[in-house]
């Protein structure tokens, strides 16, 4: 594959302006294109008298390697290829299994790639279901009845899934592109895959949500709503598990906060209470980095399915 940079077109083209520009700037026939994408698609509206749509095209042609030759430096050059990469597994056995707190981009991502290598996550979050938010924050608006953990902050989807849903925090990072085909794949606008400035809209992220969420169940997650951590459970400088405000203790594995800046509460016990060993990961507004701990044979041996 070869990537063609700068293609410019007006606003109102369509594809098959689009295959002829690419055609004239490759300099070959119809008959050497064998297939072609668009990798990026972006707006340059700095002149408003000739706004234009720039395109960045990944293509297939017959000859690649004489293209390439022949092509202007800095125009084309090879498509780089991109594979996800799934975290590899740690060494340390799993005792109990994972559990991630809060249900915002970072915990959701989190939860699923969890889920998706066999760890059985249990994912908390404080406020409700997209469904009863949506009810809690139209109860707010309209009647100015707030709930404290279910609001336009608090609830699942994070503070985002009531403010557009832009996607342009590690806009550069690789691993956008797991995140971006997940979205995809759960109802998001298959746009935000090649846009420059991707979002989904709070509409369509109320659909998107629970569908990720689905996929967290079917890949043997577990998600449980109204469940604010008050505290973490830590023994001989080691994180052992999270308290539940009301409720007992659930030890944990590993415990990923993905709380949320607006969990100040959460926050503030985990700066008071800190472990200094164990695995604990604090995540913010993408998915967490790191290894996953267990082999798969400690995950089968603990209860949890390997991966597939």
């Amino acid at each position: 594959m070869i990537r063609v940079f700068e293609v410019r077109l007006p606003p109102d083209h369509d594809e098959v302006q689009l295959r002829s520009a690419l055609l004239e700037r490759l300099g070959i026939p119809a008959e050497e294109l064998l297939s072609w994408r668009v990798a990026r698609r972006s707006v340059d509206a700095r002149k408003k008298s000739r706004v234009q749509i720039v395109y960045l095209l990944d293509v297939e042609v017959a000859d690649p390697a004489v293209l390439l030759a022949r092509a202007a430096t800095g125009k084309l050059e090879p498509a780089p290829e991109y594979r996800y990469l799934p975290p590899q597994p740690g060494d340390e056995r799993l005792f109990e299994r994972p559990v991630v707190v809060g249900s915002g981009p970072a915990g959701l991502f989190a939860a699923l790639l969890l889920a998706e290598s066999g760890y059985r996550p249990l994912l908390l979050e404080r406020g409700q279901p997209v469904e009863q938010r949506a009810l809690d924050v139209a109860n707010l608006l309209e009647r100015g009845v707030f709930d404290p953990e279910s609001n336009v902050v608090f609830g699942e989807g994070g503070a985002g899934t009531f403010s557009d849903g832009k996607l342009y925090t590690l806009i550069g990072d690789d691993r956008r592109h797991k995140v971006f085909a997940e979205l995809a794949a759960c109802g998001a606008p298959p746009e935000i895959l090649v846009s420059a400035k991707p979002h989904i809209g709070t509409d369509n992220l109320r659909r998107v949500v629970p569908a990720l969420r689905a996929r967290i169940l079917a890949a043997g997650g577990e998600v449980r709503f109204g469940q604010r951590v008050s505290d973490l459970l830590v023994e001989a400088g080691q994180m052992r598990g999270v308290v539940v405000a009301g409720a007992a203790g659930i030890p944990a594995g590993a415990v990923v906060l993905a709380a949320g800046h607006s969990a100040r509460d959460t926050f503030e016990k985990a700066a008071t209470n800190e472990a200094t060993d164990g695995p604990c990961e604090a995540a913010d507004r993408g998915p967490a980095p790191g290894e996953l701990p267990g082999t798969s044979a400690e995950r089968a041996a603990n209860g949890a399915p390997d991966r597939a």
